[in-house]
């Protein structure tokens, strides 16, 4: 049972005349990433988005292999690579470069892409016809990691014609460090998601989404049912889940933090709408809560992870057993670079008091 950051990233204040610029919001993550290997975290994902101010980061691997520079165990996911937006050739040599660079550390996620702008900028706003390109773009990029003699695929959208080895050029010579390859995440928020059926078919890590306990358990069921189906073996430990999370010293003084804080600033003016505006208000809280009492104050009370080290690992063991168990939980980054302490100091009861605690309960629970 490990902890870890998902920085997509939550910028509120992101370019003038508001006050964060680009550089602003890169050295944040950055920092994050720092005490997150500093203070024992399991990963940091980093997303790719392209038309949100909200959310603005076009380049999860160069975040990646900056952070890469700047730690040394923390381990470094793409959540995800929006394949229709990708030549999947050149993709795939910046990838496996980025897993030498990483020394091994890298994890590939791929998505469609899901925001529905992003799709227009590109001239690709049909969803199936994104879904379509990424499962092509997906079959070139595992031959292109793991396939030795020359070949050619012709597909629908792109083609790869891989020449044979030239001792003139003593290539093409690009392969992965990790062997076959860097493992791959697929991650789901509905319920019976296709992506986790895929992931379960293909052996590739499954994370699941902001979403309620009862979702949870139905991307589990979903995910080793197709795994099973193919003669593979679903771990557990293997699942990541994101559920938003904030530790303090006291409950009281991680509610102030959390409430009046970045965090709650972000749940307030952003998750919270585009939650009701993707319409998966249900799927965040369950179908008892009524939509107009989900409220910030209730999130933190009831479903979100904020409390002193104690409230919160008793949270995760709950959870934890809720769902069957999982082997990461991974919390957002919010934007607290105005007064930094309170974030810095999450994080350091995360990875050093409540993963062990939690340790112990989900060890105790078992035996």
């Amino acid at each position: 049972m490990q902890f870890g950051l998902q920085a997509i990233p939550l910028q509120l204040d992101y370019f003038p005349p508001r006050g964060r610029t680009a550089q602003d919001v890169i050295q944040w993550d950055l920092q994050a990433a720092q005490w997150a290997d500093e203070y024992g975290l399991a990963e940091i994902w980093f997303a790719e988005h392209y038309t949100l101010g909200t959310e603005p980061s076009p380049a999860p691997d160069l975040m990646i292999a900056a952070a890469s520079q700047l730690t040394k165990n923390l381990k470094l996911v793409a959540g995800a690579h929006l394949l229709p937006y990708h030549h999947p050739v050149s993709l795939a040599h910046r990838l496996m470069w980025l897993d030498h660079m990483t020394g091994g550390r890298y994890i590939a996620g791929f998505a469609p892409g899901s925001y529905p702008t992003d799709g227009q900028l590109f001239d690709l706003s049909d969803m199936p016809k994104r879904l379509e390109m990424m499962r092509e773009a997906q079959e070139i990029i595992l031959a292109l990691w793991t396939r030795e003699e020359p070949f050619r695929i012709e597909g629908k959208y792109w083609t790869v014609d891989v020449p044979e080895y030239s001792e003139l050029w003593r290539g093409p010579h690009m392969k992965p460090l990790q062997h076959p390859h860097p493992p791959i995440a697929l991650t789901g928020a509905s319920r019976n998601s296709p992506s986790l059926t895929n992931a379960g078919k293909r052996g590739y890590i499954p994370a699941s989404q902001h979403v309620d306990a009862s979702v949870l358990r139905n991307h589990w069921e979903t995910y080793s049912t197709a795994a099973t189906g193919e003669g593979l073996e679903p771990q557990r430990d293997e699942w990541r889940i994101l559920r938003d999370i904030f530790v303090a010293d006291s409950d009281d003084q991680a509610l102030e933090h959390f409430l009046n804080g970045a965090a709650g600033r972000s749940w307030r003016e952003w998750l919270l709408p585009l939650f009701e505006e993707l319409g998966l208000t249900a799927e965040l809280v369950g179908d008892d809560v009524r939509p107009e009492d989900v409220t910030v104050e209730y999130l933190a009370e009831n479903m979100l992870m904020v409390g002193s080290v104690e409230t919160v690992a008793k949270r995760v063991a709950e959870l934890h057993d809720e769902t069957g168990g999982f082997g990461v939980q991974l919390g957002w980054v919010h934007d607290y670079s105005d007064d930094p302490e309170p974030f810095r100091r999450h994080l350091e009861l995360l990875g050093r008091e409540v993963a062990p605690t939690v340790a112990e309960l989900v060890g105790s629970a078992a035996t």
